[in-house]
């Protein structure tokens, strides 16, 4: 080995060794840091043994005694929480006053400890403020007798039992005619934030009750808006300021007026009288419908009416007043959800049995026998005559009520002319009822089957359903109890079957 290795190895001892001693030193000036740290433990609870003096307390040092004294006085606890004898508490309009009589005297028994202290001055506190309350209480009973607060109760309750037992029976057993719907857009003065309403004059309740929305609008359909009118304007100024504003939305919109007598109009049947656009108006009610077969409204599209109604509000110094207090979107698609459960077609076919397809000239006799009319479309269609006693023949009443309550159609998807029906024979004619479009959904049901049932017998036909499967009493039984509860959804609902506003709502 040569003499520069060695030195080498020599070299690298000493840096190993100058290393070590340099981190010993290191850690040692860091043991003496944290020596100096911490005070060392002048007595230890847990290793040191207690003293006990005469009274059987642990013995401390005076200096220990004094802080523990300076610390957890009971004196001057009494003191940060108001109970000194000497000293009265200030008096604050935010509680109740008490008088030198009720004055809260805090005692103290032989156990001087803070926490027995403490939750002694809590207990006669609790049990001063609980007899207050309950003087309170009784002070201020009504002075009715119980007996005769039962009466009225037991009277509500019979009244009450008795009106909806009148509603139901007339919302299921009744025509639909007959049902009366109030209109939920109808304008409410302002609740306060506790639920009670503001006084208001009988002049005031008068023209509230006498101005109310048009009566095609629905509160679960439309989005309404009404705008009151600084001055009265006329028509055709209000024509000039909508513009194109309502222009271009995929939902219905509609725009009623009210007139000096208290009558809404709808804007666009007094613009095409030349005589009515000088009439002056004091209301605007602008609506937007929020569903229909096509899906609910979409949220740009409510934005965009609602910029439409409040700059109309602007241009014709009008003050805008929601009726929707709720969120619209959320409401539209509630509402198409309720349409998607309710919007049903029930329909069956009549096709032919052993004797072979029938004749066109005999269905079209058996047909109008029946009632059925051959209308335009291609279908026969069956009007109800009791919705219109006045028509003076059944041609009149086709143009006056415009949907049907049920049809027939060949279902072969050959449309039935007088032509047709002369020359050629049927093999299966096929019965559909549109639920939401038809009054009393129910009866003209009723009368649909008896009008298959009739053709059954005269051509020799046999009924069945959409999978050529023989349809008997039973399974026409289970699509009545079907109808019957999506009527009752749609009156819970305060949709009418066959009314304008489920026309409007299923189209």
């Amino acid at each position: 080995m040569s003499e520069l290795q060695i030195a080498l190895i020599g070299i690298g001892a000493l840096i190993i060794l100058a290393v070590l001693a340099i981190n010993w030193w290191q850690e040692r000036r860091f043991h003496r840091q944290v020596e100096k740290s911490f005070a060392p433990l002048k007595r230890d609870a847990l290793l040191d043994e207690p003293t006990l003096n005469d009274s059987g307390l642990d013995v401390v040092s005076e200096k220990s005694a004094d802080k523990r004294s300076d610390t957890f006085s009971i004196d001057k606890i009494s003191a940060e929480v108001g109970f000194l004898p000497e000293k009265k508490p200030e008096i604050s309009d935010r509680f109740v006053n008490l008088t030198k009589s009720d004055a809260i005297e805090p005692t103290f028994g032989e156990d001087n400890s803070i926490e027995s202290t403490y939750n002694q001055l809590i207990k006669s506190k609790i049990e001063k403020l609980s007899s207050n309350l309950a003087e309170t209480i009784a002070n201020h009973q009504p002075e009715t007798p119980r007996k005769k607060f039962s009466e009225q109760s037991n009277a509500f309750k019979e009244v009450f039992s008795e009106d909806t037992a009148l509603q139901q029976e007339a919302s299921f057993n009744s025509s639909p005619e007959n049902v009366n719907f109030e209109n939920p857009i109808q304008k409410t003065s302002n609740p306060s934030i506790f639920g009670v309403n503001k006084l208001e004059t009988p002049q005031q309740e008068s023209q509230d009750t006498a101005i109310t929305l048009p009566d095609m609008l629905h509160g679960q359909i439309d989005l309404t808006a009404l705008l009151y009118l600084a001055t009265e304007t006329s028509v055709s100024t209000l024509s000039n300021a909508l513009l194109s504003l309502f222009d271009g939305f995929d939902k219905p919109v509609f725009v009623h007026v009210l007139d000096s007598n208290k009558q809404w109009h709808l804007l666009k049947d007094l613009q095409s009288n030349q005589e009515a656009l000088n009439r002056l108006i004091s209301k605007v009610a602008c609506s937007l419908q929020l569903a229909d077969r096509g899906g609910a409204v979409a949220r740009n599209t409510l934005n965009r009416f609602q910029l439409a109604v409040e700059t109309l509000g602007l241009g014709i110094n009008g003050h805008v007043e929601w009726q929707e207090k709720g969120d619209a979107l959320n409401a539209a698609n509630s509402l198409d959800l309720f349409c998607i459960e309710v919007d049903k077609t029930i329909g069956f076919h009549l096709v032919h049995g052993e004797s072979g397809p029938f004749t066109g000239t005999k269905l079209r006799g058996l047909a109008e026998s029946q009632g059925l009319l051959l209308t335009s479309d291609g279908s026969f269609k069956y009007f109800d005559e009791s919705s219109d006693e006045k028509s003076a023949s059944k041609q009149i009443l086709v143009k006056t009520q415009l949907h049907p309550s049920f049809v027939m159609f060949n279902r072969d998807d050959h449309p039935f002319s007088p032509e047709m029906l002369r020359t050629s024979v049927v093999k299966g004619i096929t019965f559909q009822l549109d639920i939401p479009h038809v009054r009393q959904c129910a009866e003209m049901f009723n009368r649909m089957v008896q009008v298959a049932e009739q053709l059954e017998l005269s051509l020799g036909a046999v009924l069945v359903d959409d999978n050529n499967k023989v349809l008997g009493d039973i399974q026409i039984e289970k699509i009545r109890q079907q109808l019957k509860v999506i009527q009752a959804n749609m009156l819970v609902r305060g949709i009418v079957p066959g009314s304008d506003c489920a026309h409007r709502l299923f189209s």
